[in-house]
Order: C-alpha cells, then structure tokens, then sequence
C-alpha cells in the first residue's frame, strides 16, 4: 500500500469516527472538498507535504519519519509519560483554582453530562486543547472502555454543543 493510500484511508476513518463532512473537514484544513474527496478516495496523483500535514493535523493525526530506528531506542529509557486524560484534564484546568481530574473528564465524556463544577474546563478543553490530544483521549477511552471511537466523538461534539463552544470542528 503506498503512502497516499494510507494516508486517505486513514483520513476517511478518522473523519467518519469524528462525525465530521468532507466539506467540514475541507474547511477545517484550508483545503477543497474535492482534494478531501480525491485523498479519501486514494485517487489523487500528487499531493504536497503541506497539504498533507495540513488534512492530517486539522483530525489530529500526523505523519512520522524515522530517519534512524536506534535513535529511538533512547525514548526506552525514559520515564513513561501522563496518560492522554490526564494531560487533557491538566490542559483544561490551567487558569482555575480547582482543577479538573483525569477521572472527571472521563465521566463527562462517557456520559455526555458535564457538572457544574468542570463545566468551564471542559469548554477551555474542547475549544482549545489540541485536536491530537483531544484525538488520544478518544482513543484511551476506546482501548480502556472497549466503546467505539465515533461514539466518544459523539459525546465530545454532544458536550461542545451543550457548552456553546465556537470551534468549527464541533459544528
């Protein structure tokens, strides 16, 4: 499978997961819908680094060269990071005094409620956090709670909804 293969599959599952349109999505990474449509759809001839990165980003995914695998071999060593929730929940509660926990989020997101007292953090995380991170948290509930990626997708975009969030991708 070439690149451009890959990257259009993963593209179409990623925007299907998300409840997002290809017009939503074109509109998300300054592209066309029919450059989406093209990529998705694994018959475009020729697209740029740029553009790439730009269709990628925008659903928090990314692309990766690895120039060298035994430089790699030094993250091994290192100290294993926060988890995706926690990161978010840390994200989210940086200008309140009470901050939002990784098992609180959690609850909003599995429930699509949010309690009064997260409110404002939940709205700073949907409106602001990284697309990539907001991405890695879908997928630890996926791989944690065994319930479907589109399904948190949907509580991410019921939540934004119910919290007036302004960011495009929750339209």
């Amino acid at each position: 499978m070439s690149t451009l293969d890959e990257i259009g599959k993963a593209v179409r599952v990623r925007r299907t997961e998300m409840g997002l349109t290809q017009d939503l999505l074109a509109r998300l990474s300054g592209l066309s819908r029919s450059t989406v449509n093209t990529v998705e759809n694994r018959s475009i001839a020729n697209l740029s680094i740029a553009k790439a990165v730009a269709l990628l980003e925008s659903i928090g995914l990314s692309m990766n060269v690895n120039v060298n695998a035994a430089r790699s071999s030094s993250r091994k060593n290192a100290p294993p990071s926060r988890s995706a929730m926690e990161r978010a929940a840390a994200t989210a509660s940086i200008s309140y005094g009470q901050a939002m926990t990784a098992k609180q989020l959690e609850v909003a997101l599995l429930t699509g409620e949010a309690p009064p007292r997260i409110r404002p953090h939940l709205q700073v995380m949907l409106d602001e956090a990284p697309v990539s991170l907001l991405a890695k948290v879908v997928d630890e509930i996926h791989a944690e709670k065994s319930i479907s990626r589109a399904q948190v997708w949907s509580q991410m975009r019921k939540l934004a909804h119910e919290l007036q969030c302004y960011r495009l991708l929750w339209q």
